[in-house]
């Protein structure tokens, strides 16, 4: 019985050691092609995302930091739309950008028994000056 323990926690342990990421991709090369008919010059197209692990649907443990990106946060609901678009267009601003257009988003959540959730939220758009 304590061997099944040992292994249950070695195995939550590195569960948390894997979990909650946010990052923000981007694409710079567009072939001299024009991202919005309003002419308006291309910077990147971006892809944010942040996930994590949630105790029943509705209780953050670990997620991605939206904030610092490359972090975990504890206890904070990031893997959700808000923080998500705050994060890409933050960089979109970072990488010198007036707008942000064709901004979508897409959200996931699947069970993972008994208690657990994975949350993620993926935002996609083009950044343009």
């Amino acid at each position: 019985m304590a061997r099944k323990w040992m292994m249950l926690g070695l195995g939550l342990v590195l569960a948390l050691g894997m979990v909650g990421c946010a990052s923000v991709d981007t694409g710079t090369k567009f072939n001299d092609m024009n991202l919005t008919t309003s002419g308006q010059k291309p910077v990147a197209h971006l892809n944010g995302s942040c996930w994590g692990i949630y105790l029943f649907p509705v209780i953050p443990l670990l997620t991605g930091d939206t904030a610092s990106v490359g972090s975990i946060a504890v206890g904070q609901d990031t893997a959700t739309v808000e923080p998500v678009v705050e994060m890409t267009t933050r960089k979109a601003k970072q990488l010198g950008a007036t707008s942000v257009v064709d901004l979508q988003s897409h959200k996931t959540s699947l069970y993972i028994p008994p208690v657990f959730w994975y949350k993620s939220c993926e935002v996609s758009g083009n950044a343009v000056k």
